[in-house]
């Protein structure tokens, strides 16, 4: 990732623009791996200001797919910290930032029909949002969750 993904100019003006980031070397630094509970590079730990973790990824990402990934805690870590107006928001926006990508393009969508939902109270919003993601992305790992 050091090579392609992190020089993109995409990537480095959503982390500048949203995150402190902090990049730690486990072979000069072994003991976080202990620490952060991993035993593979890279691993990307995405934190709240609190310091608690609203999301993990493991391996390698694209620009793009890091970017989306990175959206995605966006929303993850504003519904941990019960700010659903701002979750709401930053889901439309990740809605965006992953369209086309298979893995992450229906888990926005699940998340951001959680966030309408608990900004609202409606719990319409949720099903029907939640029916989005089964008719779009029948097969996925998120339609499936969504399926109650």
């Amino acid at each position: 990732m050091g090579a392609v993904t992190y020089p993109n100019a995409s990537v480095i003006d959503y982390i500048g623009a949203h995150f402190i980031p902090v990049k730690l070397n486990v072979v000069d630094r072994p003991e976080v791996k202990t620490y952060f509970y991993t035993d593979w590079t890279p691993t990307i730990i995405v934190q709240n200001e609190a310091g608690r973790a609203g999301r993990r990824s493991e391996g390698y990402l694209g620009p793009r797919e890091l970017v989306a990934e990175l959206s995605i805690a966006r929303v993850k870590i504003a519904l941990n910290d019960r700010d659903y107006a701002k979750a709401l928001g930053l889901a439309d926006e990740s809605l965006e930032l992953t369209k086309g990508d298979g893995l992450r393009e229906p888990e926005a969508y699940y998340w951001r029909a959680v966030a309408d939902y608990r900004a609202s109270g409606d719990g319409k919003k949720l099903s029907d949002g939640w029916d989005v993601v089964i008719a779009k992305f029948p097969q996925s790992d998120w339609a499936k969750r969504a399926d109650i």
